[in-house]
């Protein structure tokens, strides 16, 4: 999939539309609420959208602002933990590293669409090796990788986690037009346990729900423009 393209689904939230130029798929505003409406749970078990969840700002108006004032690729990401969601747009790019920039001058560090580190949250992920997951998350490859989480602690100090991670696909559903593939990683090592879940079309992934660190939980991220 090319960098073109939206990626549509929701976890939490409804997003807005999906395009892609080489499949000759249009951005509409209805059929986007309808395709992201049909991905919902599907990346998730268990997850699904409330419509009486309250947040600071709506997400369906802040992701078409963004899409509409922004060039370039744009992320939403969620956490967890409030529930409020944020836009970070790409301020640079590194061969597959990418930072996404908030407006809060927070940032999300990305490699191919796995998290590989975040700043100016606090007890931030300082880095995250995620190539050997990456391989087998993008291919929808079953198989297992290792991972080493740096995160800080409350005191501010650098801890390492070790963890190994299975990763496993699922079944394939159908996003409007694009066909996705649900695919599954639990982690476990150092006394953790972690799951981690992904929507992946053409080798892109679309969606994800991640493991921050212990401080900060986990987030959904949302490819809006890649």
């Amino acid at each position: 999939m090319n960098r073109g393209i939206l990626g549509t689904a929701a976890l939490t939230f409804l997003l807005a539309a999906c395009s892609h130029d080489s499949a000759g798929i249009q951005e509409k505003k209805s059929g986007g609420v309808k395709m992201v409406t049909s991905a919902l749970g599907k990346v998730l078990p268990g997850k699904k959208e409330t419509a009486t969840q309250a947040a600071p700002s709506d997400p369906n108006a802040l992701a078409a602002a963004a899409l509409q004032s922004l060039k370039g690729p744009v992320i939403m990401v969620t956490f967890e933990a409030n529930k409020t969601p944020m836009i970070g747009a790409m301020r640079g790019e590194n061969g597959t590293m990418r930072t996404y920039q908030t407006p809060s001058n927070r940032a999300f560090v990305m490699r191919n669409g796995l998290l590989a580190g975040t700043r100016g949250f606090g007890r931030d992920l300082m880095s995250a090796d995620t190539q050997a997951a990456d391989r087998l998350i993008r291919s929808t490859t079953a198989g297992t990788a290792q991972r080493v989480y740096r995160y800080l602690d409350g005191g501010g100090a650098e801890r390492p986690l070790p963890v190994s991670c299975t990763i496993t696909p699922g079944a394939t559903v159908d996003i409007g037009p694009v066909k996705a593939r649900q695919v599954a990683e639990h982690c476990e090592g150092s006394g953790a346990r972690l799951d981690m879940s992904y929507l992946v079309a053409g080798g892109t992934i679309l969606q994800s729900r991640q493991w921050v660190g212990p401080g900060l939980g986990y987030v959904t991220i949302q490819q809006l423009r890649n």
